[in-house]
């Protein structure tokens, strides 16, 4: 039971230092050189493999062997953390990682307009994310 919550804080700890620096990061590409930027958007791939799927996975199999072992099935705040996790990958597989691919072997974005919404985009996850944290921290109901 110790192993499953360790591997499970750290796939947390991977999954929001992921996302946390796609966050950081995507501003910055915006804003850089052409060479820069293709630089700051592969290693943003890279992060993106290494840190937020490994870490989406962890968190995703240890969690729910320890709700099977431990918690009851409609416990409220592991319900709704789990909701949340599920839209916020969502989010990640279906708009975040194809678009940040598109960038990465571009030399650029493509407009304003799209490197907007997926900042917006990328935002909602990661503030999603943090309210996960938050729930599986705090329990508060």
């Amino acid at each position: 039971m110790v192993v499953l919550k360790t591997l499970h804080v750290f796939g947390a700890i991977f999954l929001l230092g992921g996302v946390t620096s796609h966050v950081l990061l995507r501003p910055m590409a915006g804003r850089a050189a052409d060479l820069a930027q293709h630089a700051l958007y592969q290693f943003a791939w890279r992060v993106q493999v290494v840190m937020v799927y490994v870490g989406s996975a962890l968190v995703l199999v240890t969690g729910l062997l320890l709700w099977i072992g431990r918690f009851k099935l409609f416990t409220g705040w592991l319900l709704l953390g789990v909701l949340l996790f599920v839209a916020a990958m969502g989010l990640d597989g279906a708009f975040l990682a194809p678009n940040l691919r598109r960038a990465r072997s571009a030399t650029g974005e493509t407009s304003g307009t799209v490197a907007g919404a997926a900042m917006t985009v990328q935002l909602v996850a990661w503030l999603l994310l943090v309210v996960v944290v938050f729930l599986m921290v705090a329990r508060p109901f």
